[in-house]
């Protein structure tokens, strides 16, 4: 029989842990691991639809696809950040709100390719979980009931545009969904007020963003794998894989060694630029993944198509775009170096895809492109790290 002590560590009504516990670091959870698993399947199916369909169209396509993946990752990310208290209630709603981002991912395929329904009522599904428990977080903690009460209206309101999104014919259908995505990115940056009583944790928050970057990064390494699949080798698929496996490294060492963290703690507008700006980072970086598979496919069949160098290119030089404006936020000075060598490096990637080289050239200078940022950053942390005096 469980006990009454029992039973209440089960019923543990949300409470705002970022009041409580200010002082102290916050980890990972091992449920928050676990939600990020179908993160994990929702993230590569995305990628799919770029491998599927590289073409200009099928690029907008992997974009507002990857939006909604990432903003389902992020509600959840945030509201546990402030409110879990891992009772009973939290964990079924995260079971519930994995197996709607799994009937997400399985969707991502049909959602411009006639299912559309199915992704909106899916999506629908995700958004409702986090609205209940908003709904939940207003009645248990009175101090952010102006926050909770403006998520759970705007959530609620823009979760219903995608059940109303089933009334209206394609194409106008997607027009919709571009309305509820915008009120659902927009709402927090018009919530500066109402967060005031509701802070979230600067240790847990860059961690959780962190570990969903290692997520969007692990599927170029699983790239590199799936596309030696049934790959007849030569010297030009020898070099995209290679040169694939060690882009995902560098970026790697870049983004964790010496991207900084910090704005979290400087202020709402810092840490909404911190935020903000991963979404063209981590589409970037799936991007970069698919190409790499499709790099693989083509080299073995002797080409280098276009979408293979869009998407290998064009994302890895929009995830150093996006960490060099993480960058600028950061120093708040046009004059800062990584700035300028993130821009840099980015502008040379997008000009050696645009000379249509082979994939032996085209691989082996983005790569070294990439390396020598390394090591210019790496010198430069180093350096910023001495202390005054040179000592």
């Amino acid at each position: 029989m469980i006990s009454a002590g029992g039973l209440a560590r089960f019923l543990e009504p949300p409470r705002l842990r970022t009041i409580e516990e200010a002082d102290g670091e916050r980890r990972a959870t091992w449920l928050e691991l676990f939600v990020d698993l179908v993160f994990v399947v929702a993230v590569g199916q995305v990628a799919v639809q770029l491998k599927d369909h590289h073409d200009a169209l099928g690029f907008v396509e992997f974009g507002a696809l990857f939006v909604p993946v990432w903003w389902a990752w992020v509600g959840f990310t945030f509201y546990a950040d402030r409110y879990d208290t891992d009772d009973l209630v939290f964990r079924v709603a995260m079971f519930a709100e994995m197996f709607a981002v799994a009937a997400l991912a399985s969707t991502t395929h049909g959602a411009f390719h006639g299912g559309s329904s199915g992704f909106a009522v899916s999506y629908f599904a995700v958004r409702a979980v986090l609205v209940t428990l908003y709904l939940r977080a207003y009645r248990a903690v009175p101090e952010t009931r102006p926050l909770t009460r403006r998520y759970s209206a705007a959530f609620g309101f823009a979760a219903s545009l995608w059940l109303v999104s089933l009334l209206v014919p394609t194409p106008a259908r997607y027009a919709v969904w571009g309305i509820a995505l915008a009120i659902d990115l927009g709402t927090p940056l018009r919530s500066r007020r109402v967060m005031e009583n509701a802070p979230i944790s600067p240790s847990h928050i860059p961690e959780r963003i962190g570990l969903f970057t290692l997520i969007v990064l692990g599927e170029s390494v699983i790239a590199v794998v799936a596309g030696t699949f049934d790959t007849h080798w030569n010297a030009h698929a020898l070099v995209a894989a290679v040169g694939g496996f060690l882009a995902a490294c560098a970026i790697w060492w870049i983004y964790f060694d010496t991207l900084d963290t910090s704005l979290f703690k400087r202020g709402f507008v810092s840490g909404q630029i911190y935020l903000y700006t991963h979404l063209p980072l981590l589409a970037g970086l799936a991007a970069a993944g698919a190409g790499v598979q499709l790099m693989i496919v083509d080299s073995a069949q002797g080409t280098f198509g276009a979408g293979a160098r869009s998407a290998f290119c064009g994302g890895l030089a929009v995830c150093l775009a996006s960490m060099a404006v993480i960058q600028f936020a950061s120093t708040r000075t046009p004059r800062e170096r990584d700035f300028w060598l993130r821009l840099g490096v980015a502008a040379g990637i997008v000009v050696v895809a645009a000379t249509g080289a082979p994939v032996t050239v085209v691989v082996p200078v983005v790569v070294c492109l990439l390396a020598v940022l390394v090591v210019a950053e790496l010198g430069h942390e180093e350096h910023r790290s001495q202390p005054e005096g040179g000592v």
